[in-house]
């Protein structure tokens, strides 16, 4: 039951990082779902440090996957997505999702390349 002009807070939040290098994605996880779910700290729905605690660990989880088994390159580009579940005074990630960008060594060169010449052309 909802008290009239009360806002009900969403229970499910999608968030998304953006492209960021893999040395700087737990930094960013954290300010990204902190962000979704300020209005929930604002009404003392969670706690920020509970909340903290889990993405803590989420971020422990993902460097021992990407970094310690998988080897991924700390300047290769992930983008993480998701939702953020609250349940009373917890949270929880579902249908996350993790992309990973490599550099194309050859073909960054060829498309370099091919600019330099069109830019050293008259116009």
């Amino acid at each position: 039951m909802s008290v009239e002009g009360e806002q009900q807070l969403p229970t499910e939040i999608s968030f998304k990082t953006g492209p960021v290098r893999a040395s700087g994605y737990a930094i960013k996880l954290r300010r990204v779902v902190n962000a979704a779910l300020r209005e929930h700290y604002k009404s003392k729905v969670l706690n920020p440090k509970k909340v903290n605690e889990y993405v803590t660990n989420l971020n422990k989880t993902l460097y021992q996957i990407l970094i310690d088994r998988l080897g991924v390159p700390k300047d290769l580009v992930v983008d993480i997505s998701g939702k953020i579940v609250t349940s009373g005074d917890s949270i929880q990630i579902k249908d996350v999702e993790i992309t990973l960008w490599d550099k194309d060594e050859l073909l960054s060169r060829s498309v370099t390349k091919e600019l330099r010449e069109k830019l050293e052309k008259p116009a």
